[in-house]
């Protein structure tokens, strides 16, 4: 038979074995909830960098537009920095984010461009609303394109206030 000296022996080697495996266990449990917290802190704060680089692209053609003056000019910088910053933050957002911040840009410029290719060919009359029945040759473009904008923005604020509530990875 086993002497007892071999069968404490190979207990406390099972018994070793169990606990160095459940350590391990335990670690590796920590360690995956540490990066998915790191990953959601990082998510968020990638989706608050896109959303106000958004903001600030259609505030300033907002501007360019109401104010009519070149100096208010939408900066093109501006469109390069946002698709910079997306492709910087790329491995936080999702695919379907991406997508929606891209045409959000491409709909503020498109926009943009309309208005100005507009008032550069002499057809801009600001009070056009007011003055006369005849609109604009591009603003059935404009008024999609703005259409889709609000659309995206809405898409885009609900996935980030979700994401900054928990709700959503």
């Amino acid at each position: 038979m086993v002497s007892d000296a071999v069968a404490v022996g190979v207990l406390t080697f099972l018994g070793t074995g169990l606990a160095t495996a459940g350590g391990l266990w335990q670690w590796q449990r920590t360690q995956a909830r540490e990066a998915r917290a790191n990953f959601r802190t990082q998510r968020v704060e990638a989706l608050r960098e896109v959303w106000e680089a958004l903001s600030d692209l259609e505030e300033s053609q907002r501007r360019s537009i109401t104010h009519r003056d070149p100096s208010t000019a939408a900066d093109r910088s501006r469109l390069t920095q946002v698709n910079l910053l997306l492709l910087r933050r790329s491995p936080f957002l999702r695919p379907d984010e991406q997508e929606w911040a891209q045409a959000l840009a491409q709909h503020v410029t498109e926009i943009d461009t309309l208005f100005r290719a507009q008032e550069q060919g002499g057809h801009a009359d600001p009070e056009w609303w007011a003055t006369s029945m005849a609109q604009p040759p591009s603003f059935h473009i404009a008024a999609a394109a703005a259409q889709q904008l609000t659309f995206l923005r809405t898409k885009l604020g609900d996935r980030y206030a979700a994401v900054v509530r928990g709700d959503s990875e």
